[in-house]
């Protein structure tokens, strides 16, 4: 099995140490120990761990101290309290200092997996949402660079599969009639699938994003909402994701994300897509206005030269 992560212990009781490192082990866990805070210290320093859990009253440098020094080492390092002197002021300090939790000695092995567990998949989420928005603010550093319609709407689905490391990315826009949601750029997808045909706005998947609902599809085979099940089982499509693309209260076109495996966005996720196509729709209307200028310009121009060359002055 996959390493789950690693673990530092840091107990001046080496009965407890050996019993967590068991538990921990057992559970797949990479844990290493110490019986002193600046041993502790020296150890981080020279490999980086996931969480630390450790003692609040310990010989020497204690457990707020130690976790005090090692923030100043990882900033990121998740922290587990843990002690039998169980005081409130103690509790906030170690918040304050980056504590996860504060629990109290002596604890079950079911408890201190699920605390672990939780803390990882929290340190997870924490990191997983850094890398999202560090990597939309380099893609509205790209795409504020080029007022090019083609090349937005590229960036745009680029920054879609990177972000939420999804199998593809599609954007549509409405036709004039409303009636057709035709896709304008694509990303991770062939272009058989991406050519099967254009989307329905009429349709109940394309109705609620017209709505200015998004839509998720778990089963993309399956689900009778898809209006192409077969065309997205041979792609190896497992789910759909459709956002709205707004502006002015106006839906324009929609960003379609697709997995290879079954998944659910989580409500963070969902609350960031929502944002992120915000974004985007103002970014396509700024490109579109951009286009319009330069196409009027060029009509204008065009024109011109015609009537000077007429009247022979070129």
């Amino acid at each position: 099995m996959e390493n789950k992560g690693k673990i530092l212990v840091l107990d001046d009781e080496q009965i407890v140490l050996e019993s967590v490192s068991r538990i921990l082990e057992e559970e797949n866990y990479d844990v290493k120990t110490s019986r002193s805070g600046e041993n502790a210290v020296n150890m981080l320093k020279q490999g980086g761990f996931d969480v630390l859990i450790t003692d609040l009253k310990m010989p020497g440098m204690d457990g707020l101290q130690a976790m005090e020094a090692l923030a100043e080492v990882d900033p990121d390092l998740s922290m587990i309290m843990v002690t039998a002197y169980s005081t409130v002021d103690s509790a906030v300090k170690a918040m304050k200092l980056g504590a996860v939790d504060y629990i109290r000695k002596p604890f079950t092995p079911d408890q201190l997996i699920e605390m672990v567990n939780k803390v990882m998949n929290d340190r997870k989420n924490r990191f997983e949402k850094r890398y999202r928005e560090d990597t939309f603010e380099e893609l509205k550093k790209a795409i504020s660079s080029t007022l090019n319609l083609k090349e937005v709407l590229d960036l745009i689905v680029q920054g879609v599969v990177k972000i939420l490391k999804v199998k593809g990315a599609t954007l549509s826009l409405m036709d004039k009639t409303r009636e057709k949601l035709r896709i304008f750029a694509h990303h991770g997808l062939s272009s058989n699938y991406v050519d099967k045909g254009p989307l329905d706005s009429s349709k109940s998947l394309g109705e609620m994003v017209l709505n200015g609902k998004h839509v998720w599809i778990r089963d993309a085979v399956t689900d009778p909402r898809v209006q192409y099940p077969q065309e997205a089982m041979r792609e190896g499509i497992a789910s759909i994701l459709s956002v709205p693309l707004i502006v002015r209260n106006k839906v324009i076109g929609a960003v379609r994300v697709y997995t290879s495996e079954p998944r659910e966005f989580s409500e963070e996720e969902i609350k960031f897509i929502y944002s992120f196509a915000e974004q985007v729709a103002l970014s396509i209307e700024n490109a579109r206005s951009y286009e319009d200028v330069k196409d009027e310009y060029e009509a204008l121009r065009d024109d011109l030269w015609e009537f000077m060359d007429k009247q022979g002055w070129l």
